[in-house]
């Protein structure tokens, strides 16, 4: 959820007004996007061209920028995207990598247990991280769910697949945690087509 920062509250009620309760009864799955939150970005800051650093200290981001999320989370909300922002506040690397930022503050500290999806694997954030196998297992490892293959080359999600199942199979990746992944979106898709 991009948020302007200064009308966080405003935002939080519209959005999980119409988008978490409207779209959810209806069957669509919402995602609150990009946690910890880029509104404080600047307005040409863009993770999908290159990396972007958001130098705020923590408290700021947790009693601004992830409010909305707190409400989300209340509400209901399915799935959060993890941002590909660097928040140094809590870690270095960006946050859809970092178990920091979706274990320990969307997960435990905010009490999320829904589906986490990554942003787009091909954004230009993330080049410095390695290949797209090398990134898809940072992004496992790291507690995300589902890995938004998003690109134009077609093989890209195939990619992804067999870097996760080298990854589980050689025991880099969890096993646990990799069902545990799968059975929060298949209790989403279950409860969204009940």
């Amino acid at each position: 959820m991009r948020t302007w920062r200064q009308f966080w509250a405003c935002i939080a009620k519209l959005v999980i007004f119409w988008t978490f309760m409207a779209q959810q009864a209806a069957g669509v799955a919402a995602t609150a996007k990009h946690f910890p939150g880029l509104g404080a970005a600047s307005h040409d800051a863009n993770t999908d061209e290159r990396p972007v650093t958001l130098e705020l200290s923590l408290d700021e981001i947790r009693h601004i920028d992830e409010a909305p999320y707190v409400q989300a989370i209340a509400a209901g909300v399915e799935l959060v995207m993890l941002s590909w922002a660097v928040y140094p506040a809590l870690d270095g690397r960006p946050a859809g990598l970092s178990n920091k930022w979706v274990q320990d503050e969307l997960r435990g500290r905010l009490g999320f247990a829904g589906v986490t999806i990554t942003d787009a694997m091909e954004a230009g954030s993330l080049k410095g991280f390695g290949s797209a196998e090398e990134t898809a297992k940072l992004a496992a490892e790291a507690g995300m769910d589902l890995l938004l293959a998003s690109g134009r080359n077609v093989t890209q999600g195939d990619t992804i697949r067999t870097a996760l199942v080298s990854g589980v199979q050689s025991g880099r990746l969890s096993r646990t945690q990799f069902d545990d992944a799968t059975k929060r979106i298949v209790a989403m898709r279950s409860k969204l087509w009940a």
